[in-house]
């Protein structure tokens, strides 16, 4: 007996789909890399230190070449022009003559004293100096003095800064395994530390960690 199977219509379904596995992240480029590595090791010297703002502040506070008052000096010198200049003099004069002749009495013969005392006060204005005064070249002289001076020790003081940045940076990166070399960079650190706290008033012993 011939069995009739029903005939069926197959519909092919569509193959599963696979979705994309994703890209494993790409790394850094070096560059990018060393300059992460960078700051944080910037970061790491810079905690607790003054930054070099601070340095420039505390040098140039050491100048002692405040521009307000540097202005005073020439303004003061300005003014002095209009007061007088005084001498005073005071003489002695001792006046002494003789008298000889004859009277209805006799004959005179005597010597007769005057002494005497001067006194002057004398007041001199010099007008030219009201419009000029050598004194405001003397005082112009000196706060260009000063001024160069402050702008020589903030100058030396930012040198001095990094040049121990980086000394603090090679001894935490590549620390010297013989101990000569390594007390030899230890006492240049502490060298350029002690210049730095002369020229800010101490402002690196101040319970600052290096």
């Amino acid at each position: 007996m011939l069995a009739i199977l029903p005939f069926a219509l197959l519909v092919a379904a569509p193959p599963p789909r696979h979705e994309a596995a994703a890209a494993p992240p790409r790394p850094s480029p070096p560059s990018e890399v060393a300059e992460a590595r960078a700051a944080q090791l910037l970061a790491r010297l810079a905690d607790g230190e003054p930054d070099v703002e601070e340095v420039q502040r505390a040098a140039a506070a050491g100048a002692r070449a405040d521009p307000e008052e540097l202005e005073g000096w020439r303004r003061r010198a300005g003014r002095a022009a209009w007061l007088p200049k005084l001498s005073a003099e005071v003489r002695r004069d001792d006046r002494t003559w003789r008298v000889v002749g004859l009277t209805g009495s006799g004959e005179v013969d005597y010597q007769r004293a005057a002494p005497g005392i001067e006194a002057a006060v004398r007041a001199v204005w010099e007008l030219d100096a009201l419009v000029f005064a050598a004194g405001e070249i003397r005082a112009a002289e000196a706060a260009a003095r000063l001024l160069r001076r402050r702008e020589d020790l903030v100058a030396r003081a930012t040198r001095l800064y990094f040049e121990r940045q980086r000394l603090r940076a090679a001894l935490f990166l590549s620390p010297p395994e013989d101990v000569a070399e390594r007390a030899d960079r230890e006492l240049a650190l502490e060298e350029i530390t002690a210049e730095l706290d002369a020229l800010t008033a101490g402002l690196f012993r101040r319970g600052r960690p290096r």
